[in-house]
């Protein structure tokens, strides 16, 4: 080992050089949280990122799947609304990352990849464990670079940092568009390893320009909806309105979406991440309650907004078919969020409560209107309370006692499929309900265990410094089963079925050196796929191969599973033993298997909420 004061007139190797440039540049955007699948292209930025965090400059998650490592970055990203890396060796790797870019693209969180390769020339040619990686994710990305050092470049560093602070701002949306995934293709030769002892100082962190954490994304103009309509040519503010919240992603957009339905009188209908139970117009089990076509046929509304990507049911896409006029407020993803092409304008804000405007008047919301909405909506609260009372346990009763325990402090994940329905139908109103979110760029059933851990990380980091919790966990991370939660205040609840649990059960495993979250884990376990019965499909027809092709059963023992990755772990058959369960997950990790009713009869329970004639 050299003496350490010659240290300073080392030269360091390329491939150090080049990561500690690209961890300084995260650093400088305000990366605080950095997931990583190890391997050995990647060395270089490992060594980086392992240096870093035992500085407490970051907290560092290691998974050993790139799939999960890639949904716990994007559950990370989707809930603190900041760049998260995920950082992948070369090869097949980085083919393993591209689902959690993909619900990233279509959801606008801001994903950077972060994939090592080996140097240009040795691609191309059968070097071991090498694919073409540049540019791997196509139009799912919205930026990607190649960085690569060239022999011929009088300041290779320099034209690395510029190509890593554009991609960087691209990712946040800077230039406009919102956040969006964005690929960093690294290029390092070998050696792979610092030839000596190094670290970063202070003099090297975060050196240069302005970072994007430096900068703001321009706020969307919001116009007064007087203005929409004009636009639109109408004469006057419609009265007989409906706003429909579909996925969001910030409570600023569904507080505003609550103050234009209360100013304007309109009935306020959400899917359950649209996150408006709280507003004073809000109508719970609209979805059941359109169920009905004559409903709509015979009181169809004038106006329609939607805020975000929408089309969970239905009856919620037939009450946009049948408005007289559609506008769009697009809230982040790469899709116009308007799935019947009905909008008639695209906005890229919430419009503001109507204004005294002498050309397009508001003339004061119809009494009248909203009444026969909240009236809709207590037949449809009444059923479901019917529903619950059924002796057996179904994914409905799961939605709804999850609903009930959760508070105001909460994070609640619905998985995509029936669950996500069946939240739909049972969130009623409430003044202080939990924050809602769920993957609805895609509406997969893929990476939902990682997402949940992410999501549940940055929750409770949200509320605590990072730097408290960056770092090893030491004393705060239990040996035994489940390990310690940051706080009993903040709890993450995620609901999946037994399918979606079993797609990333490698999930489950994490270091023993890192901190945990507070979350519980609820599967809904009626072996199979539930969802499928209420489709097409699900016709008597086609019952031969039904089980075969669509229902899948697995007959695995979940809890188990859960067992051997060391979380712990409740079985439950009846509501009341839910409650119990749910009711002491304060702290840790854990996994509440709920062994419901079967398939056929969870189907019957959904028709007849459907169809009650």
């Amino acid at each position: 080992m050299a003496p350490a004061e010659s240290r300073e007139d080392a030269t360091v190797n390329e491939s150090t050089e080049l990561a500690r440039l690209v961890v300084s540049r995260l650093l400088a955007a305000g990366v605080r949280e950095i997931v990583l699948s190890p391997g050995s292209r990647s060395a270089p930025l490992a060594l980086a990122l392992a240096e870093v965090e035992r500085r407490s400059l970051i907290r560092l998650h290691v998974r050993i799947d790139e799939r999960s490592a890639g949904f716990l970055a994007l559950g990370l990203a989707k809930v603190s609304r900041r760049l998260v890396p995920v950082v992948c060796t070369s090869g097949s790797a980085v083919a393993n990352l591209a689902p959690a870019v993909v619900e990233a693209a279509y959801a606008g969180v801001a994903l950077v990849v972060i994939t090592a390769d080996r140097p240009p020339e040795l691609r191309g040619v059968g070097a071991n464990q090498t694919i073409d990686q540049v540019g791997f994710f196509g139009q799912q990305v919205r930026t990607a670079v190649d960085v690569v050092t060239y022999r011929d470049d009088q300041d290779p560093m320099k034209s690395a940092k510029l190509a890593v602070d554009r991609v960087l701002r691209d990712a946040v949306g800077l230039a406009g568009g919102g956040p969006a995934p964005v690929q960093l293709n690294v290029a390092f030769r070998e050696p792979l390893v610092p030839d000596l002892p190094w670290d970063f100082s202070d003099g090297n962190i975060a050196q240069g320009s302005a970072s994007a954490e430096d900068e703001t994304p321009v706020a969307p103009l919001r116009e007064p909806i007087n203005y929409i309509a004009g636009d639109l040519g109408l004469a006057r503010v419609p009265r007989r309105g409906v706003i429909l919240v579909g996925d969001v992603p910030t409570r600023e957009i569904s507080e505003q979406a609550m103050e234009l339905a209360a100013a304007c009188g309109w009935p306020l209908i959400s899917e359950p991440s649209g996150n408006v139970a709280a507003g004073s117009t809000f109508i719970s089990g609209a979805a059941l309650g359109l169920a009905q076509a004559d409903l709509l046929a015979a009181d169809p509304p004038a106006f329609v907004l939607t805020i975000g990507r929408f089309g969970l049911s239905r009856p919620i896409m037939s009450l946009v078919r049948a408005a007289d006029h559609h506008v769009v407020v697009a809230v982040g993803g790469k899709d116009r969020p308007d799935p019947l092409r009905t909008g008639e304008t695209v906005l890229a804000g919430v419009p503001r409560v109507p204004t005294a405007d002498s050309l397009v008047p508001w003339e004061g919301p119809d009494a009248g209107w909203l009444q026969h909405w909240r009236d809709l909506s207590h037949e449809v609260v009444e059923r479901v309370d019917h529903a619950l009372e059924s002796p057996e346990i179904t994914g409905l009763d799961v939605a709804a006692e999850v609903w009930a325990s959760a508070t105001s402090a909460d994070l609640v994940l619905a998985a995509a499929s029936r669950t996500t329905r069946y939240f739909e139908a049972v969130i009623g109103h409430r003044s202080d309900p939990p924050w809602v979110i769920g993957n609805r760029g895609t509406s997969g059933i893929d990476g939902l265990i990682s997402t949940a851990y992410g999501a549940a990380l940055a929750h409770a980091a949200s509320l605590h410094s990072v730097e408290a919790n960056a770092g090893r966990a030491n004393d705060a991370v239990a040996n035994d089963a489940g390990g310690a939660g940051p706080n009993p205040g903040e709890r993450t609840f995620a609901v999946l079925g037994d399918l979606a649990f079993l797609h990333d059960h490698s999930g489950l495993i994490a270091p023993a050196s890192e901190v945990r979250p507070n979350l519980t884990l609820i599967v809904v376990d009626n072996n199979g796929g539930g969802i499928f019965s209420s489709l097409e499909q699900g016709a008597p027809e086609f019952r031969s191969d039904f089980e075969r092709v669509f229902g899948t059963p697995t007959d695995q023992d979940l809890a188990a599973i859960s067992n051997a990755a060391g979380w712990q772990t409740h079985s439950v058959t009846t509501t009341a033993e839910l409650r119990v369960a749910l009711a002491a997950s304060a702290t840790g990790t854990q996994v509440i298997v709920v062994r419901t009713a079967d398939r056929a009869a969870e189907q019957l329970q959904w028709s007849g909420l459907l169809d009650p004639r």
